[in-house]
């Protein structure tokens, strides 16, 4: 007598084939998804940083005496696309002479980039800080 094999899948097999195809579709577009924020907010990061920095550059030729009144205005993000999201402000603090260090004539100087959160509500923002003394 001849045994009768079935052929191919059944309609149950093909629907759960299909399923777990779709899940491990979502997933790897989630991953793709948390890599880009990721780029994205690593980017930001990086410039942010590069402003502050070109900021700290250009503080280092304004005169100490000057310091306070131009800190605002000597500093400026270019303008464009690029950098339209970041917003600057800087901080000019007169420390004053602390026992047993002689901090008499230092400035701290932080230079502060904000730009606003990816997906999400307020802002991230990256401090640069240094110290300048009397001419």
């Amino acid at each position: 007598m001849l045994s009768r094999r079935p052929r191919g899948f059944t309609l149950l097999e093909v629907m759960l084939a299909l399923v777990l195809l779709a899940m491990g579709t979502v997933a790897l577009i989630e991953v793709f998804q948390r890599a880009q924020a990721g780029s994205t907010d690593g980017e930001n990061v990086l410039i942010a940083t590069l402003l502050a920095q070109r900021c700290q550059e250009t503080l280092r030729n304004v005169a100490y005496a000057n310091l306070a009144s131009q800190a605002n205005t000597a500093c400026t993000i270019p303008s464009g696309a690029s950098f339209s999201r970041f917003t600057r402000t800087v901080t000019v603090t007169v420390l004053t002479a602390v026992a047993p260090y002689n901090t008499a004539n230092l400035t701290q100087l932080d230079v502060q980039i904000a730009w606003p959160t990816q997906g999400a509500a307020g802002t991230t923002n990256v401090t640069v800080s240094t110290l300048r003394s009397a001419d």
